[in-house]
Parts: C-alpha cells; structure tokens; sequence
C-alpha cells in the first residue's frame, strides 16, 4: 500500500498535479519523497481535427442557372471578352447579360437577351456560334454563380476607344481593362 501511494504520489508531481494528502496511517511512519525536476513549458493542448471536421460545407449558389443558360454565358463571355479580356471583365459581361434578364425590358431569359435583334456583335456575326470558352472564361461563370458582382447594374458594354454610339447616348458607369459599362 505504501508503495502504491508513493508512486500515485510520484506520478502526480511528474504530472504537474497537485498531490492531494493521502490519509494518515499510524501503524507506519510515513516516508518522503524528493523530487526534483527541470522547469518546463505550459503545454496547451491541440485539438486534432479529423479530415472530416476540416472540410468547410460547399459554397451555395447565389444565382441558379440551367445548364443552357451557362452554356450561353459561357459562349458570350469567349466571344466578347474570352481572347483578351481578364476573367473579371469576362465576369461583368455575364452580369450585364443577367442584368438585362432582371430588367425585363431586353427579356425574361439569357436566351432572349442574347439573342434580340441587333444586341450583341457576336450573335450578329455568328462568331457566338463557334465560341469555345476558355478556363478563364468558365472561372468567370464560378464568380458570377456563387455571388460575384461588381457590375453596378450596367445594361451595356462596349470595347472600343473614342467616342460611339454608347459613349454620346449613354451613362458611363466605370471601365474596367479596356471595357467601358454604362447604364
């Protein structure tokens, strides 16, 4: 028994414990124990996420498209902006065509809208038809899908220099690269 409490005894202290007083015992006198030990560093124990806890729930989509309605933004981002254009240009040229959508005077779908009389050069001059859309392009449709939007609600975009019809007719919102937006 003795032993057993001088190695409890022992263990606490290793530990950094405090010893609680074991009782008395008379039939025995009671023994010392010396123990010196070096100081050491607080530990603070970390918590060991499994693979599981470490995964963050996937991004939920702000704007739900059908896969047509990508498939066509994809198309107008490649054939406006896609060659030379960075992929938040490629984005705000998707947002414009969504922002025509959610205006209801240009059309209630991506399909109207792209495709009204006169709107889009592209369309018009059948290279929308051949556009395959690049990563950038499809990075672009990510941003736009889960919330992305500095389109400052613009209608109309243009990428050319000097005056036109939009520069005379129109309001500028920002420009961004060499693409100007307007409202």
């Amino acid at each position: 028994m003795k032993k057993l409490s001088l190695l409890l005894a022992l263990l606490i202290i290793l530990s950094g414990c405090s010893v609680p007083e074991a009782p008395a015992e008379t039939s025995e006198p009671a023994a010392t124990v010396s123990v010196t030990t070096a100081p050491t560093e607080t530990s603070v124990p970390i918590p060991i996420q499994t693979e599981e806890e470490n995964t963050l729930p996937p991004p939920v989509p702000v704007v739900i498209l059908s896969e047509e309605e990508q498939a066509l933004l994809l198309k107008i981002g490649m054939a406006e902006r896609g060659e030379s254009g960075c992929t938040e240009c490629i984005a705000l040229v998707m947002r414009t065509v969504l922002n025509r959508v959610n205006a209801d005077r240009f059309g209630s779908s991506v399909r109207s809208v792209l495709y009204a009389q006169d709107q889009f050069t592209p369309v018009m001059d059948g290279s929308f038809e051949s556009a395959e859309p690049n990563d950038r392009c499809r990075d672009a449709l990510e941003m736009v899908i889960f919330g992305w939007d500095e389109s400052q609600g613009s209608l109309y975009y243009e990428w050319c220099e000097g005056e036109s019809w939009h520069s005379q007719n129109l309001h500028l919102l920002f420009q961004h690269c060499d693409t100007r937006f307007y409202d």
